[in-house]
């Protein structure tokens, strides 16, 4: 502005805001009567916050989503109490992060209570700006002024915190988060143990006599925040759709199955990748774009689900890609909601109850009539 650099803030609404900071740029979500305060030229007020420095060390397994790994970090910072607390991630695990992958961890800064969880400014950040259509001079400003004033990743290795908390990337497996709480971690590994999946014969028997199971899983969305604007996740949830078409599995009748990108931009990849098509076949045709099932809108149900949920007293529950599952959030009539990856929603769709080991269960038969589980279709 007027031939002076200064860097990018963001102040907004959205719980959400603390998303970009994944870009190097500081941004916290404010309540609406401080955004009124500010429509009536008044100042936001806040206080000087806590910095607290987040080492990230490790790297990841392979098959492990974006996903998986906030959901490990978002019980690991609930756990430490970083409560309006600015965090700076940092360390050769940082380092290894794509935009995607470091935007999905800001993403839930409010799930862990933080006010911003913010990322050094890197190559990675000037790869987006060049992938994403900003001007040559601009992505030169952004380099040369980080550098000049030490605001570049390799300038702040010294950088010194008051306090300092480790995570270790190679610990992360398969999670997912629930039955509500989005920092209720949930490994994969566990499911019989916590004894989420259970009485799966019980539930094949009322299968097999035309019923809904108990635990049925009514609603499996892939929805618009970051853990599905994440590129990655998005076509991990389409190859996975694809391979599930080839061996002829199908979503369960029960599942009311959608896909919400939060932009248009996945749709195109989706196109070009000709993943778009497998993902619809399954069932996961975009319905819209932006807040949806993470938000409570996932719309009524077939009427006649509805009426044996009701009528059976079934324990019904959800399974989506979003931030937030508390209990009656997402579906009047799911009593329950887990958070996991894009690619985790499709396989639930299959499965069609939460009383599901989805490690070890049988997810259906292929043409031959040979069992199919995970990790055929992974």
């Amino acid at each position: 502005r007027d031939g002076v650099a200064f860097p990018d803030t963001c102040v907004g609404t959205d719980s959400h805001t603390p998303h970009v900071d994944a870009l190097g740029v500081i941004a916290i979500g404010v309540g609406g009567l401080e955004a009124e305060t500010v429509m009536l030229g008044r100042p936001s007020m806040m206080r000087l916050p806590n910095i607290v420095g987040v080492k990230l060390v490790g790297d990841r397994k392979p098959g492990i989503t974006a996903t998986d790994i906030v959901l490990a970090i978002t019980e690991f910072l609930r756990n430490e109490k970083v409560v309006g607390a600015y965090l700076e991630f940092f360390g050769e695990g940082a380092k290894s992060l794509s935009i995607g992958d470091r935007a999905t961890i800001s993403n839930m800064t409010p799930e862990y209570g933080a006010s911003a969880g913010m990322f050094y400014i890197d190559e990675q950040t000037i790869d987006y700006l060049k992938i994403t259509g900003r001007e040559p001079e601009q992505v030169e400003l952004v380099e040369t002024y980080a550098k000049q004033t030490g605001l570049w990743a390799d300038d702040l290795v010294d950088a010194e915190y008051e306090r300092v908390l480790e995570f270790d990337l190679s610990t992360v497996g398969r999670n997912m988060a629930g039955p509500s709480n989005p920092h209720r971690r949930l490994a994969t590994a566990d499911l019989a143990t916590k004894e989420i999946a259970k009485d799966l014969d019980k539930a094949k028997a009322q299968e097999a006599q035309g019923l809904m199971p108990d635990g049925a899983c009514i609603i499996a969305a892939i929805t618009s925040c970051t853990n599905t604007s994440n590129p990655r996740n998005v076509v991990a949830a389409g190859l996975l759709a694809k391979r599930a078409n080839e061996l002829g599995l199908v979503r369960k009748p029960w599942v009311k199955s959608s896909f919400a990108p939060g932009s248009k931009v996945a749709k195109l990849y989706l196109e070009e990748a000709g993943l778009l098509p497998e993902m619809e076949k399954l069932g996961f045709g975009i319905v819209a774009y932006a807040c949806t099932t993470c938000n409570g809108m996932s719309g009524a149900l077939d009427p006649q689900i509805q009426e044996e949920v009701v009528s059976r007293d079934l324990y019904s529950t959800a399974v989506l890609s979003g931030n937030r599952n508390f209990d009656g959030r997402i579906h009047p009539y799911a009593k329950q909601a887990f958070l996991a990856s894009p690619p985790l929603v499709v396989a639930y769709a299959i499965a069609g109850t939460t009383r599901f080991d989805i490690e070890q269960d049988v997810l259906g038969h292929d043409s031959d009539g040979n069992p199919v589980t995970l990790k055929d279709i992974w």
